[in-house]
């Protein structure tokens, strides 16, 4: 059998354990930075294994998350041959062993062991533009969480500050709301009709912008305007200056997400299913990757953690079953969220005949929209399959 190396990877070094066969190990355990001088020293032992043996090594490791790209991108420009595993196959297959030993050092040699017993599949590849796709979404969904919430303390700021400034603005958390609230707030003496002026441009009259302008003032002049210069004034012209800033760079992801999407079919196809836009196609996407590597609908299901869970033993047979939640988190949520949108006024008429039925089967409300986004799931791998819009 060909020599194997066991790496186990962790931030910034890996542990290195080299066979030559089965339990014969080659040299002593070592640790490799990942920077230049660690791979290279990597590939004099990867050499000095193919020039002992006569055959090609392997090279076996976890997928950990972002710190194994690097030595996997070095192991591919040199050609080396490896495999990424799941972490999940991994613990499975060490939990069969009668001695609970975590190491580094036994880890590196079980996961040569595993190859040696045949045990290793490759995990999933992953193109360059899926992987850009995948950090601007996450990126986005990050932003956003902290955007939601700042707008919730700026709502509570407000409240206790300037509590009439509602009156004015339907939407408080617009452009033009919260220019003309930082304007309110700060010491400078710039009108407040030109600042709404140049945020609205020609989207509203000059009569709406006087209407507004003449409210702002009548609210001021009655006092809503609260101890200016207190703690809370400037925290929330703090919360204030810190929603802008969240708002242009939520633009700015939106733009790249946009080029990124752009340059795959994929995201497009995605887009057809009524309910589904080009931030929820693109989230889909950048968690699903290439569909050809599922052989079936149903290893995407499970890739998702849709899959309802099966417990029986003897005579015994569970009767609720939950999904494994065993897979991603963000693409359960992109698909949840395409399931509310697509319902939504009977945007996706398949999608709504299904939740229908079983809403008259008695089954509640979340169990019948994780139900829908299995039925998604499996609409999504069949378009891409086959590379054709989906037809309502």
């Amino acid at each position: 059998m060909e020599p194997v190396v066991g790496l186990d990877v962790s931030k910034g070094i890996s542990v290195v354990q080299a066979f030559v066969r089965r339990n014969e190990p080659y040299a002593k355990l070592e640790c490799i930075k990942h920077e230049e001088s660690g791979f290279k020293r990597l590939g004099e032992l990867l050499d000095e294994l193919e020039e002992l043996s006569g055959m090609e090594p392997v090279i076996v490791m976890e997928a950990t998350g972002h710190y194994h790209r690097g030595l996997v991108a070095y192991l591919v420009r040199g050609t080396y041959k490896h495999y990424v595993i799941n972490p999940l196959q991994s613990k499975r297959a060490r939990s069969t062993q009668l001695r609970k030993v975590k190491t580094d050092a036994a880890d590196a040699w079980h996961l040569a062991d595993m190859y040696y017993r045949g045990d290793v599949k490759p995990h999933r590849t992953w193109d360059e533009q899926y992987t850009d796709l995948q950090h601007v979404t996450r990126q986005h969904e990050f932003i956003t969480s902290m955007y939601v919430q700042a707008k919730l303390n700026t709502r509570a700021l407000l409240d206790q500050v300037f509590p009439a400034y509602e009156l004015v603005f339907r939407n408080l958390f617009s452009a033009t709301a919260l220019k003309v609230l930082q304007c309110c707030l700060s010491n400078e003496n710039e009108d407040v009709e030109n600042i709404m002026l140049k945020q609205v441009g020609k989207s509203h009259s000059k009569t709406w912008i006087g209407e507004k302008a003449a409210q702002l003032r009548q609210v001021s002049l009655n006092g809503s305007i609260e101890k200016r210069s207190s703690s809370q004034s400037i925290a929330l012209a703090g919360m204030v200056c810190l929603l802008i800033e969240f708002q242009n760079q939520l633009s700015r992801l939106e733009e790249q997400i946009e080029d990124v999407s752009s340059k795959l079919l994929e995201v497009e196809l995605v887009k057809t299913i009524p309910g589904i836009g080009n931030k929820l196609a693109a989230a889909i996407i950048a968690e699903i990757g290439d569909a050809r590597q599922f052989t079936n609908a149903k290893q995407l299901v499970a890739f998702a953690g849709l899959d309802p869970g099966v417990y029986s033993s003897g005579k015994f047979t569970a009767t609720s079953n939950r999904i494994t939640k065993q897979g991603s988190k963000r693409l359960r949520r992109a698909l949840f969220l395409a399931v509310q949108c697509g319902l939504r006024r009977g945007a996706n008429n398949r999608l709504k005949l299904y939740y229908d039925k079983k809403k008259k089967e008695g089954k509640p409300y979340k169990v019948v929209v994780i139900a829908c986004a299995n039925k998604l799931l499996h609409h999504v791998y069949a378009i891409l399959i086959k590379g054709q819009p989906y037809q309502n």
